[in-house]
């Protein structure tokens, strides 16, 4: 025992003043993260950050929503015009294996800088984990989802595949409208 009356080896529980319950880290971390969760919907960036990373620095190590947390410090960083948040949504989603938000977050940062090969990247992952993420399917239709080169052999960026290319969904514009769509092919000398 010490001179307070605590016993030091054979108390097992951690429920002395030094260390909070697991029960309460858990509350105290998801009370941060809903808070960060409104101020993100406002759009007020920092403010979430710093609940978002309150909520990273209060759940134990083992807790299933840390990279969810962490994610969600990454993406209001990059918001904010930090782009060392976007190394934080970077490490979240190498570490999960199950939240697709975590990807979300990821490629919405990634966009937000320009970065779209990368945001492409973690939408496929993400959708991979689950292919009826409702936000992961929206922003790739966003986004557009290129289509693969007409001529595989040859580089998407020759001649026959640009004009191939463009020729192909000038067509299927106009099966999907129902309307022509003026010719592509005529200008195609001006677009190198």
């Amino acid at each position: 025992m010490d001179r307070h009356g605590n016993t030091i080896f054979g108390d097992t529980s951690m429920s002395g003043s030094h260390y909070p319950a697991p029960g309460d880290r858990v509350r105290a971390a998801r009370e941060a993260y809903d808070l960060g969760l409104a101020f993100y919907r406002k759009k007020q960036w920092k403010t979430a950050a710093r609940h978002f990373a309150e909520a990273d620095r209060k759940c134990g190590h083992d807790d299933v929503h840390l990279h969810l947390y962490l994610s969600y410090q990454g993406l209001c960083e990059v918001c904010s015009g930090d782009i060392s948040g976007l190394n934080l949504c970077r490490r979240a989603a190498s570490m999960e294996t199950i939240q697709t938000r975590v990807f979300l977050n990821l490629a919405l940062a990634e966009l937000r800088l320009r970065h779209r090969k990368r945001a492409c990247s973690a939408v496929k992952i993400g959708l991979s984990i689950d292919h009826t993420e409702p936000g992961l399917l929206k922003l790739r239709e966003r986004m557009g989802v290129r289509r693969s080169p007409l001529l595989p052999f040859l580089k998407r960026e020759h001649l026959l595949n640009r004009l191939l290319g463009r020729y192909t969904w000038q067509r299927l514009q106009t099966r999907q409208t129902g309307r022509c769509v003026e010719p592509i092919l005529a200008n195609a000398h001006l677009t190198r």
